[in-house]
């Protein structure tokens, strides 16, 4: 079964990119959100109803609309859930991904793009996380 990844940022770019990071990787799925008031809302409602539809990794935005990645990661981490998932301050404002970690988030990880249309910096990550998942 995939590890299901989520990316919760507002610009397509960025969804662009971790699309273009997960191609070929057959061990992750993908889905985005691009507001945190759907996603935080949508993790509670698989929480309650389909929880082996919940994300393992969730990639936070933190300038997103309403709903800040700080304040949709309190929302996620209030819901009662079997397996917490690996939540990442991934926000092109340093200052952002720290208020995701200090609002629950476990690290924080730099977005950004190669030419290519990739984040190594994702890439590493997913690779490290599959070695531990083992």
């Amino acid at each position: 079964m995939p590890i299901h990844l989520w990316l919760i940022d507002d610009a397509e770019s960025n969804h662009s990119t971790v699309r273009a990071t997960l191609h070929g990787r057959p061990e992750f799925s993908f889905e985005g959100f691009h507001d945190g008031e759907t996603a935080a809302t949508e993790f509670a409602f698989r929480a309650a109803h389909a929880p082996e539809r919940l994300p393992r990794v969730v990639l936070m935005d933190f300038y997103m609309g309403e709903l800040r990645g700080d304040q949709t990661t309190e929302r996620i981490r209030a819901v009662a859930t079997p397996l917490s998932p690996i939540i990442i301050g991934y926000s092109s404002v340093a200052s952002g991904s720290r208020a995701i970690v200090e609002a629950g988030g476990d690290l924080v990880l730099r977005k950004h793009a190669t030419r290519n249309g990739t984040n190594p910096d994702l890439t590493v990550y997913l690779d490290s996380l599959l070695r531990v998942a083992g």
